[in-house]
């Protein structure tokens, strides 16, 4: 190669972009994200998951609607929830992510959620987020942290994009609060250390247990201190024109926050629950979505049920379509992402809580298809997924194993 001709192509080297077939990109530059979706009511299953295992079936009303992602999607079917116990109403809901319900006991068991968000969320400024398409009940929590208490679910969008995109207009009295906390967490944790050394086996037992705790508020704390003076990031949306009353507006606006959350990579892990609505109303169709899941097999009713049903899941490919066009790094937000869509219930018709659902996408999957895991706790399911983000894990809630969720 003569001298000129080098430095010529020296030249245009410098103006294009890194390439990763050369080693120019990192697998920093693609970390792994999980978006959970979660569907109280479930969905008509009849018309969604097919008959027989292996390829997907595109005459399904229902699963028709994801087809432009068939060949990276796993479906299971027939999952229980062996350790989430009857109860009244949808109140074992609560128990879909983290496989558990007891009513007896006020606290549950970390969610799959958070799991994943525990060992993804460290560097982002938010480990997770959760949001909710409808008002709170005391049934539809669904995201459990590590000592099994309730993370916080907003349903707002508004409250949602400020949170993600807007200056904090009490940005200095939150930076000083931060500095107060900061300041009596030192106090107590250096008071509790010198007190150690005078405590038999059991209180130092008790102290540690406390310490733990103090420790995990000073890492919140000092977390959101590192964020606190960084700037959040500029996007390009509108909230303008969102209708509370609409299922279609609600969550189509709630997964377009979930993919902006992603995309400017504010979190890692994005769950986004659909509840039911007291009262809803969409061109052609008004009336109670609840009511129209509890159908009794009156063919009026399954008419409606399913043209909700249509909306929410045609709402959802187009989030994973938006996915595939959105470059994040080196790879598309999609390919970076494992999407799990699944429903508290069986069957809200029968009120079932087992007979469980779960789509997964992810472009990795090798053989995409149906599976059906008759009796099989849903938390193999989970473990699997976990193992994704954290392969050292070997348990999750009542797993009796991991399903490989990528052969």
């Amino acid at each position: 190669m003569t001298r000129r001709a080098f430095l010529k192509g020296t030249g245009v080297a410098l103006l294009l972009p890194c390439m990763e077939s050369l080693g120019q990109v990192s697998d920093s530059d693609s970390p792994r994200r999980l978006l959970t979706i979660v569907n109280h009511l479930s969905f008509y299953q009849p018309k969604l998951i097919p008959r027989e295992d292996g390829m997907l079936d595109q005459t399904l009303p229902l699963l028709s609607e994801l087809s432009d992602h068939f060949k990276h999607l796993k479906i299971f079917s027939g999952l229980d929830n062996p350790a989430v116990q009857n109860g009244f109403g949808h109140t074992p809901c609560v128990g879909i992510l983290s496989g558990y319900f007891n009513k007896l006991h006020r606290r549950n068991r970390i969610s799959i959620d958070q799991a994943v968000a525990d060992a993804i969320g460290g560097s982002t400024r938010f480990k997770s987020l959760v949001f909710q398409a409808g008002e709170n009940l005391n049934f539809s929590q669904i995201s459990w942290d590590k000592h099994g208490l309730p993370v916080r679910q907003i349903d707002s969008p508004r409250k949602i994009f400020n949170l993600l995109f807007e200056i904090d207009e009490k940005e200095k009295l939150q930076q000083q609060i931060l500095a107060e906390n900061r300041s009596i967490l030192d106090a107590v944790l250096a008071q509790a250390s010198s007190m150690e050394k005078r405590l038999n086996a059991t209180d130092r037992s008790k102290l540690d247990e406390f310490l733990t705790s103090v420790r995990e508020v000073e890492q919140s704390v000092k977390r959101r201190a590192y964020w606190a003076d960084r700037p959040k990031p500029e996007v390009d949306y509108d909230l303008e024109g969102f209708d509370r009353k609409s299922v279609d507006d609600y969550v189509g606006t709630l997964l377009d926050l979930a993919v902006l959350a992603l995309e400017t990579d504010s979190t890692r892990a994005v769950t986004v629950q659909i509840p039911f609505w007291e009262g809803f109303k969409e061109p052609g169709i008004s009336g109670n979505y609840h009511d129209l899941s509890h159908h009794g097999q009156k063919p009026e009713k399954i008419k409606k049920l399913l043209m909700l049903e249509h909306g929410i899941l045609n709402r959802i490919n187009n989030t994973l379509n938006r996915m595939k066009s959105k470059t994040v790094g080196s790879r598309t937000l999609f390919q970076q992402t494992t999407t799990l869509l699944t429903a508290s219930m069986g069957s809200a018709n029968s009120h079932n809580f087992d007979d469980l659902p779960a789509l997964l996408f992810d472009e990795r999957i090798k053989t995409p298809g149906h599976w059906q895991k008759k009796d099989v706790p849903m938390s193999n399911l989970y473990l699997g997924l976990l193992q994704l983000f954290s392969p050292e894990q070997d348990h999750f809630g009542e797993s009796t194993g991991a399903f490989e969720v990528l052969s």
